[in-house]
C-alpha cells in the first residue's frame, strides 16, 4: 500500500500548470487580443486567426510574430498606411489639421534656415515621439515634397500678401470725394557680377506685370556704386526717369566704413593686412590654438576666436580689429614666447621691439586701440534693425562733429593717451600727427560722401523722429515739401493726425524709445516681389528669401493663420505642385 501512495505521488503524475492570456501585452503587441471565454488563447487582429498561448505564453506570443504569414500581414498593413493618405474620406475632419502642420513644419524650416533634409527627418520622428497624436501620425513631407510646398506654394503666396498690401488704397475707407492712393514702396537692390556682365534683380517690367505703378516707389537703396548712383546711366537715373519724386537712400553705414578704410590706407601701418596675417596663423592650426587658449586662462582673460576681414564683406574689418584689440595681451605673449626664429617674419616685426618682455608699447597696440571704438559703434547703430531714415542724418552729423572736436583737442581714446606716454617723445608725436592726420582723411572723405547741407532730405525728415521738442506741424510741412508728397497726401488728414500725436509729444521724447516704436504700424516690412534673384541666387534659395520676407508670422502664428487658409491648404495637397508632374504648357 505504502509504495502504490508514493506512485501517486510522483513528479510525473501532477499536471504542468498552464499559461493564461495577459492585458498587458497588447501594449506591446498591437495586433494582439484576447479570445473571449478562452484564456488559453490569443487572437492576431492582422492574420484574421488564434493560436494557443495556453503552454509557452509570452513565448508563443512572438514565436507567432517571426511566422512569414505573420510578417507579409505586417507589411501589407504598412502599404495599406500608405494607400489611406490618398483615399481618406471627404468628410475628413483631420485632413486640414494634418496639412496645416506639413506647411507649418516646412516654414518651420525656411524660417530657421535649416535644411529639408533637417525637416525630413522631424517628420519621421514626430509619430515615435508623439505616439498619441493621430495628426503626427498621418504627416509626411519629405524633401521633395517640402521644395514643392515652398516653391510652387508658400513663395506664390507671400508674393499675393505682399501685393494685396500694396495694392489696397490707403483712403478707402474715407468720403468719396478724397482721391485715393496705394502705399508707397521703397526698392533695394544688389548686383551681381557673371563674368563681364552685371546682374540686377531690379525690373521695372516685374513691377508694372505685378500691377504696381512706378511713381508709388519712394526710394531706392543700393550700395554707392557709380553704377548705382552715378549722374549718368546708373540704376538711380534711369528709375527718376519715371519718377522724379524717387529719393536717394544709398547706404550710409558704407560711407562710414569707406571713410575709416580710406584715411587707415594713409596710417603708417597696414591694420588690414596685421588682422589677416594674425588671424592667418592661428586659423590654420588648431595646436597654435590651444596654446592661445592656454595663456588667456593664464592671464585670466576670456578666450574669443580670432576674426577674419574679407574685403567683399566690408563690415567684417572692425569687428576683427576691436577682437584682435581685447585680445591683445594673450596675442602679444604668445608670439613673444615664440621667438624671432619660430614666428612669422612679418609678424615678428609687429612685436620685437618688446622681446624682453619688459612691457615695451609697441606701435600696433597703439593703433589697435584708437581703432578699435570711433568707427566701430557707429556702424552698429546704424545697422540696427529699427533704424530709420529719420534718424540718419543725426547720426552722420554726430560722427562729423566727433572726429572735428577729437582733431581740435589732439584726443584719441583715454586707454590710447595712457599708452602714449609710455613712448618717448618723439615717437609719441609721429603716433600723434599720423592720428590727426586720419581724423583729417576720414572727415574729407566723409564730406565729399555724405551731404551735411540743409537741403539734404534726411535732415528735412529728422525732425519726425520726435527726439526734441518742440514739434510743429510746420516741420510736418518741410518733410512733405522735400519728400514731394504734397498732391499725394490729404493736408488736412494730416493736421488731423498731427493733433492726436501733439499732446503725447512730451511723453514721447522723455520716453527715449525708437521711432519705430514710437510709430508702430506706420512702417511697413520689408517685402520681396518676384524679381531677378534667380539669376543672383538660384531659384531655391530665391523663394526661401521670399518666404521668409513677405510672411511675417512666427512659427506657431503661421499655424493658426495657414489652418484657416482653405485654398492654400488645397494647393499643398494638389498634384499640381510637383513640377515634374505638370503638363508643359
Amino acid at each position: 500500500m505504502k509504495k502504490e501512495t508514493e506512485s501517486e505521488a510522483s513528479p510525473s503524475s501532477i499536471k504542468k500548470r498552464r499559461c493564461g492570456y495577459k492585458k498587458d501585452w497588447e501594449n506591446e503587441y498591437l495586433w494582439l487580443k484576447g479570445v473571449e471565454g478562452d484564456t488559453e488563447r490569443a487572437f492576431c487582429d492582422l492574420c484574421k486567426t488564434s493560436f494557443s498561448i495556453g503552454h509557452g505564453g509570452e513565448y508563443d506570443v512572438k514565436r507567432h510574430r517571426l511566422m512569414e504569414t505573420h510578417k507579409k500581414r505586417v507589411q501589407q498593413k504598412e502599404t495599406s498606411k500608405s494607400m489611406d493618405a490618398f483615399l481618406r474620406p471627404k468628410n475628413d475632419f483631420l485632413a486640414d489639421k494634418v496639412t496645416a502642420a506639413e506647411v507649418t513644419s516646412v516654414y518651420h524650416t525656411v524660417q530657421h534656415a535649416t535644411s529639408y533634409r533637417a525637416g525630413d527627418c522631424g517628420t519621421k520622428l514626430a509619430p515615435t515621439i508623439y505616439p498619441d497624436s493621430d495628426i503626427a501620425k498621418r504627416m509626411a513631407c519629405g524633401r521633395t515634397k517640402a521644395e514643392a510646398i515652398v516653391t510652387d506654394v508658400l513663395a506664390p503666396a507671400s508674393v499675393e500678401d505682399c501685393l494685396k498690401v500694396l495694392r489696397r488704397p490707403l483712403n478707402e475707407q474715407r468720403e468719396a470725394t478724397t482721391k485715393a492712393h496705394t502705399p508707397f514702396f521703397s526698392v533695394a537692390s544688389d548686383a551681381s557680377n557673371h563674368g563681364t556682365t552685371k546682374l540686377f534683380p531690379l525690373s521695372t517690367t516685374k513691377l508694372e506685370e505685378n500691377g504696381l505703378g512706378l511713381d508709388m516707389i519712394s526710394a531706392y537703396s543700393a550700395d554707392n556704386a557709380s553704377l548705382n548712383y552715378g549722374r549718368y546711366n546708373s540704376v538711380f537715373q534711369k528709375l527718376k526717369e519715371n519718377n522724379n519724386c524717387i529719393l536717394k537712400a544709398n547706404c550710409v553705414a558704407n560711407i562710414v566704413h569707406n571713410s575709416a578704410k580710406h584715411a587707415g590706407d594713409r596710417l603708417n601701418i597696414d591694420i588690414e593686412n596685421d588682422v589677416n596675417k594674425t588671424f592667418s596663423h592661428f586659423s590654420s592650426s588648431v595646436k597654435r590654438i590651444e596654446e592661445l587658449k592656454s595663456i588667456h586662462t593664464f592671464v585670466e582673460i576670456e578666450y574669443q576666436s580670432l576674426l577674419r576681414h574679407v574685403p567683399t564683406r566690408w563690415l567684417s574689418l572692425w569687428p576683427a580689429v576691436k577682437r584682435l584689440h581685447d585680445s591683445w595681451a594673450p596675442i602679444k605673449t604668445y608670439f613673444l614666447s615664440l621667438g624671432e626664429d619660430q614666428c612669422p617674419k612679418s609678424l615678428w616685426q609687429l612685436f620685437k621691439d618688446d622681446q624682453d618682455g619688459e612691457g615695451n608699447p609697441l606701435d600696433l597696440q597703439i593703433y589697435l586701440s584708437f581703432l578699435s571704438k570711433i568707427f566701430h559703434d557707429t556702424v552698429l547703430v546704424l545697422e540696427r534693425e529699427d533704424g530709420t531714415v529719420c534718424e540718419l542724418y543725426d547720426m552722420m552729423f554726430t560722427l562729423k562733429t566727433k572726429l572735428q572736436q577729437r582733431q581740435s583737442d589732439g584726443f584719441f581714446g583715454a586707454q590710447t593717451g595712457v599708452l602714449l606716454q609710455q613712448f618717448p617723445d618723439r615717437q609719441a608725436a609721429v603716433l600723434r600727427e599720423d592720428m590727426c592726420n586720419f581724423y583729417q582723411s576720414s572727415l574729407t572723405y566723409l564730406e565729399q560722401r555724405y551731404d551735411f547741407s540743409d537741403s539734404n532730405y534726411q535732415k528735412k525728415v529728422a525732425s519726425l523722429a520726435l527726439k526734441k521738442s518742440p514739434f510743429n506741424f510746420s516741420h510736418l510741412c518741410e518733410a512733405v515739401e522735400v519728400l514731394q508728397l504734397s498732391k499725394k497726401l490729404d493736408m488736412d488728414a494730416l493736421y488731423d493726425e498731427y493733433c492726436v500725436v501733439l499732446p503725447h509729444q512730451q511723453a514721447i521724447v522723455q520716453s527715449g524709445a525708437t521711432v519705430v516704436e514710437n510709430g508702430e504700424g506706420l512702417f511697413t516690412d520689408d517685402r520681396m516681389l518676384d524679381g531677378h534673384k534667380e539669376q543672383m541666387f538660384g531659384k531655391p534659395h530665391q523663394v526661401r528669401i521670399q518666404v521668409k520676407s513677405n510672411f511675417t508670422f512666427s512659427c506657431k502664428d503661421f499655424y493658426t493663420y495657414v489652418v484657416k487658409e482653405k485654398v492654400l491648404l488645397n494647393a499643398v495637397r494638389s498634384n499640381k505642385k510637383y513640377k515634374f508632374k505638370k503638363k508643359p504648357e
